[in-house]
């Protein structure tokens, strides 16, 4: 075999190894090196307000660190989901009443 042919031979062998490494290229996820920012540690409040989102009106005064996706029972068995937290006040949205007479034994 001539230096030609080897030559040729070896150049085919890259292209074609070039060709396969890049196709598979669209399988790595392209997000690989993005930087993300993490997301800012919420305050931590000794108590927190549980407000109504609509109106306003206080629920609930607890002594708990409140997260976005807590529920609340209300005295008048109506059970709201935590929305929005600014600051110490997490707005709570209203979800459905609660019937507690079925819950109670016979």
């Amino acid at each position: 075999m001539t230096y030609k042919h080897r030559l040729t031979l070896f150049a085919g062998i890259v292209i074609l190894c070039s060709i396969l490494i890049f196709s598979f290229l669209h399988l790595i996820p392209l997000n690989i090196f993005s930087i993300q920012q993490k997301p800012e540690p919420q305050k931590v409040y000794d108590y927190y307000f549980i407000l109504d989102e609509t109106d306003g009106r206080s629920l609930m005064y607890v002594p708990l660190v409140v997260n976005i996706g807590d529920e609340v029972l209300t005295e008048e068995n109506k059970l709201y989901k935590v929305v929005k937290i600014e600051e110490n006040r997490a707005y709570a949205r209203f979800i459905k009443d609660i019937n507690l007479d079925k819950y109670k034994q016979k």
